[in-house]
C-alpha cells in the first residue's frame, strides 16, 4: 500500500539537503499500517528514519540505549538515538537523528 505524500515544508533531508521529502507516519489505522516512522527523498531516494519499533526480546539482543549508536545496515547508515519510550506491553519507539558526515554515517563493508 502506498503511503499518502504528506508536504514537509520545514524537512530537508540529511543526506543531500533537498525538501523533496515524504513523510511515511507510523500507524496500524488510516492510510497506512506501517509500525516504523520514516521519510524519503525524492531527490536522492534515499529512506532516513526517525523512530523506529522494537519488541521487548530485540531491545535485549540490540542493547539499544538513549545516547547509543542505532544502524541500519540494509543502507548502510547510522543514526542517534535520541529516546527510548516504552509503549505497551511488548513494544518500544526508538526515536532516531541521522548521524552525518563520511566517516560517521556509512557503516564499514565488512561490518
Amino acid at each position: 500500500m502506498d503511503a499518502p505524500f504528506i508536504p514537509q515544508l520545514d524537512r530537508h533531508c540529511p543526506w543531500c539537503g533537498s525538501p523533496q521529502t515524504r513523510l511515511v507516519q507510523r500507524g496500524y489505522t488510516g492510510p497506512t499500517d506501517e509500525v516504523d516512522q520514516y521519510f524519503t527523498c525524492a531527490a536522492c531516494d534515499r529512506v532516513t528514519y526517525e523512530l523506529v519499533a522494537k519488541t521487548a526480546r530485540e531491545m535485549r539482543m540490540g542493547r539499544f540505549r538513549a545516547g547509543g549508536v542505532y544502524q541500519d545496515r540494509a543502507t548502510r547508515t547510522r543514526y542517534h538515538v535520541s529516546r527510548i519510550l516504552k509503549v505497551g506491553i511488548n513494544e518500544y519507539l526508538i526515536y532516531l537523528k541521522p548521524i552525518i558526515g563520511s566517516e560517521l554515517g556509512a557503516v564499514p563493508a565488512g561490518a
